[in-house]
């Protein structure tokens, strides 16, 4: 696979929390999600693991890593939820631009949630038991035809060959999103911590 995700399609990654904000900057993001500037920092990858390892994979410990992929700041949650936590974080992100976000547990399922300008869009969870799958938005079939295109029919929990994951990572990429391998990895990364969602 191609595209600013290809190296996630089929991987192993028991949880998955990513928002992504068009035409800011990574540390802007940051700030709009809410985070604690006194561990904000670029850090090299040892330096990383040394400072924030104790916390890195608590659910409440909100550890982040941040960067960009074209147009797009990323920030990849290491072990927390906030991106779902908080309904408000997506909305905040996206004023006046437009911000995503992507999360998936071991649990089948993913929740898929793309504002505007303050304003929720689309969002999509297929955790749900419910049928159709559980959507909200101003206009919450936004992305219908693109998931009819790639075989998908979310009402029928039905996702096509590339499963529920993999659908929506192709439609996070089609809207030019992406998270370098490496800067995950390997190269100095900005990172910090998060204020948990009932310290806002």
């Amino acid at each position: 696979m191609t595209g600013g995700l290809g190296w996630m399609y089929g991987r192993d990654l028991p949880l998955l929390s990513i928002t992504f904000a068009r035409q800011i900057n990574a540390r802007e993001l940051l700030e709009r999600m809410g985070v604690d500037q006194n561990t904000v920092a670029v850090r090299e990858q040892d330096d990383f693991h040394y400072e924030l390892g104790g916390h890195l994979y608590a659910s409440d410990g909100y550890v982040v890593s941040a960067g960009h992929y074209g147009s797009w700041a990323w920030v990849w949650e290491h072990g927390s939820w906030k991106c779902i936590e908080d309904r408000g974080l997506v909305l905040r992100a996206s004023v006046g631009t437009a911000a995503l976000v992507l999360n998936a547990s071991e649990k089948p399922g993913v929740v898929f949630r793309y504002a505007e300008n303050g304003r929720l869009i689309t969002g999509l969870d297929t955790m749900t038991s419910l049928v159709p799958a559980d959507r909200t938005g101003s206009d919450m079939h936004r992305f219908d035809t693109e998931m009819q295109a790639l075989g998908a029919r979310p009402e029928e929990h039905e996702y096509g060959p590339l499963g529920s994951r993999g659908m929506f990572y192709r439609l996070a990429e089609n809207l030019g999103v992406g998270v370098p391998l490496d800067d995950l990895n390997e190269r100095p990364v900005l990172s910090g911590r998060l204020l948990s969602p009932a310290s806002r």
